[in-house]
């Protein structure tokens, strides 16, 4: 899939390697979040953003890097339903055979509630049927 001048119309939601790729400056990412009409953030997303900038060099300037990111986004907190989003999710992908991590699986059923396309450079997203991702980095 050739993604250069790709436009997300609608929602997007982003998975922590966006957003690190986004704070880095790469062009496609920064286009494609730039462009997206609502910006979700889940919050196991910011819950990973927050530690790496805690456990960082400069965790002030990094924390603030965070939070001003999120302020430009709609959380999704964890809730009663995707809490058994998830438990559906983790049970489906054990059954094919397909574990992914943890956080990952949050982050997929925070997406698959609200039917919200993921940008990620994870590849084992694609194992979670009904998931639409977007990774940047497959040609």
């Amino acid at each position: 899939m050739n993604l250069k001048g790709l436009k997300v119309s609608g929602s997007l939601a982003v998975d922590t390697n966006a957003v690190i790729a986004y704070f880095s400056g790469n062009s496609l990412v920064c286009g494609l979040v730039e462009n997206a009409d609502t910006l979700f953030l889940p919050a196991v997303v910011l819950g990973e953003l927050t530690y790496g900038a805690l456990n960082s060099a400069q965790p002030q300037k990094n924390k603030q890097t965070v939070y001003k990111f999120l302020a430009q986004t709609l959380l999704i907190p964890v809730d009663e339903s995707i809490a058994v989003r998830y438990a559906k999710t983790r049970l489906a992908l054990k059954k094919k055979g397909c574990p992914i991590p943890e956080n990952d699986l949050w982050i997929a059923a925070s997406c698959l509630e609200f039917d919200v396309l993921l940008l990620s450079a994870d590849a084992h997203f694609k194992k979670i049927d009904g998931l639409k991702v977007i990774n940047w980095l497959k040609k």
